[in-house]
Order: C-alpha cells, then sequence, then structure tokens
C-alpha cells in the first residue's frame, strides 16, 4: 500500500487563515508561535496605510495595523492579499477586480520584500470571473470564504475552500476527529478574524485547539502557500506498482508499505515490497 504524506512525513496538516491584519491579531500571532504553528494573514494594503478602523455591534473599534507593524508581526508566516479597500466584489467590474488585486499584490510585495502568491476574498461574494482575475494576477489559490465542513483538501486551488470557520458551533469536536482521522493528506484549516475571538469570548477555546494541534506528532503546521504548492506537486505524481515517479521540484513523502520514505525531486524510488 502507497500512503501520500505531507513534509517530512507527517500524515496531516494544519493551518489559520485570518482576514484583515488587525490589532487583535498581536494576541493571535501570540498564541501561533507559543504553540509552534503556522499562520496566513490576508491584507488589504490601502487600509492598512490609512490606520482604517471600524466599530463592531458590540461597540469594540477595529483598526488595521500599519504596514511597518505588519512586517514584525507577521515575521515567520504567510501574508496573501485580500484586495485592496475590502469592496463587495459583486459589483465590480473585471477591471476594477483587477486593480483591487494588482495593486494589493504589488503594495504587499514592496511592504514585505517577498513575491504574494496567495489570495482570499472579502466577504462573501466569488464567481468565475473573479477567479480568472486571480489567475490572471499571479497568485497560485484564491480562497473563498466558504467551509468545506471536511478534512479532504480541496481540488480547485481557485475556489479554495478551508475546512471550517472558528464561528461554527461543531469547531471543537472537528478538530477532535481531524486528529483521530487516517485519511490521506488531511488537512484542517481554520479561518476567521481575530476580533471574533474577543467579541465572541473564543480565546480559550482556540488557544486549546491550538494545543492539542501541538501535541499530535503526526500533524505538521503549514501555511497556505506551502500546503497549495506540497498539493500540487504530490498530486502530480505518477505511481506504478513497483515506481513513484516525481517529476515535481519539491520532496515528496510517502509511507509504502508501512515505511515512510521521500523521493527527491525529478527523481525515481523504485519499490521493493517485503511480500515479494
Amino acid at each position: 500500500m502507497i500512503k501520500k504524506l505531507y513534509p517530512n512525513g507527517k500524515e496531516k496538516a494544519f493551518n489559520l487563515t485570518y482576514d484583515d491584519g488587525i490589532y487583535d491579531d498581536y494576541k493571535f500571532v501570540e498564541l501561533l508561535n507559543k504553540y509552534n504553528l503556522k499562520g496566513t494573514f490576508n491584507l488589504n494594503s490601502k487600509l492598512m496605510k490609512e490606520n482604517f478602523s471600524w466599530t463592531h455591534e458590540t461597540g469594540k473599534i477595529i483598526k488595521r495595523i500599519s504596514p511597518q507593524e505588519a512586517v514584525c508581526l507577521y515575521k515567520g508566516h504567510e501574508v496573501a492579499s485580500h484586495t485592496l479597500t475590502h469592496p463587495y466584489m459583486n459589483n465590480l467590474t473585471k477591471k476594477e477586480i483587477l486593480k483591487e488585486l494588482i495593486d494589493d499584490k504589488k503594495n504587499l510585495e514592496e511592504i514585505f520584500k517577498k513575491e504574494i502568491l496567495g489570495f482570499a476574498v472579502p466577504f462573501d461574494f466569488y464567481s468565475k470571473e473573479i477567479s480568472e482575475c486571480v489567475k490572471e494576477t499571479g497568485f497560485e489559490y484564491g480562497r473563498i470564504s466558504e467551509e468545506s465542513n471536511s478534512w479532504i483538501p480541496s481540488e480547485d486551488y481557485y475556489f479554495w475552500k478551508a475546512s471550517i470557520i472558528h464561528f461554527n458551533l461543531n469547531l471543537e469536536n472537528f478538530v477532535n476527529e481531524f486528529i483521530k482521522t487516517n485519511d490521506e493528506l488531511a488537512l484542517c484549516q481554520i479561518l476567521g478574524h481575530s476580533y471574533d475571538l474577543e467579541v465572541e469570548n473564543k480565546w480559550n477555546l482556540i488557544e486549546n485547539i491550538f494545543k492539542k494541534i501541538s501535541e499530535s506528532k503526526n500533524i505538521l503546521p503549514m501555511t497556505n502557500i506551502e500546503i497549495i504548492k506540497y498539493l500540487k506537486a504530490i498530486r502530480s505524481v505518477k505511481i506504478s506498482e513497483n515506481k513513484i515517479i516525481n517529476n515535481s521540484d519539491l520532496e515528496l513523502w510517502f509511507e509504502v508499505d508501512g515505511k515512510k520514505i521521500s523521493v527527491q525531486p525529478k527523481k525515481e524510488f523504485f519499490i521493493k515490497w517485503d511480500n515479494v
């Protein structure tokens, strides 16, 4: 039996994809770092530069952090685009959509001095036209605002669904079942905003989840782009009865007849079955 694995022979992967880049992220990132987890933070560069703020229905002021603060805060995590100005995208022309994507990508790359390859849609409207613009802009994935309620990773990288939204009342049970599962390439990705953890009083819940994930030896913390790149590579692998062919640029991991092995980039692995 051949089972596909994540890097370093890990059976499962875990990620947090959180939107907007706001001051509650300080507490959130502190927890991620405490438990050696990885987040993907989806940012609006124009709103960051303007220190944009708004008032939540509870009265809490939600304020964007500045570009300078973001560079320090998100070190070691992924930064992705969330559009330039966080608009409702259902009434935008293609030209307006492209401007939101291109300008935000350019600004974030100037701020963080690295290529930005991920995109997460603001609000909940997404369409084929938007996905085509995401591809055209040079992003490798487009995360939508729907949950899959599954730990099977999305097949469509430009209609990418996180596993579960942190509002979901089944969140803790979902994570517990994820920790138990033996499904191939299982992924738990939680979507949300850090200010929700404050207004909904869910900090203890999320920290308990982080603690459980960090204690599992079979779960690999990854960023969204690391997951996407690895899945693209391992899904393209060619497997025959006696050979695994890795045509990708990444080292790929497998469990073969109960033994964990890796196949180097552009290499083949010849299988010697114990019972043959």
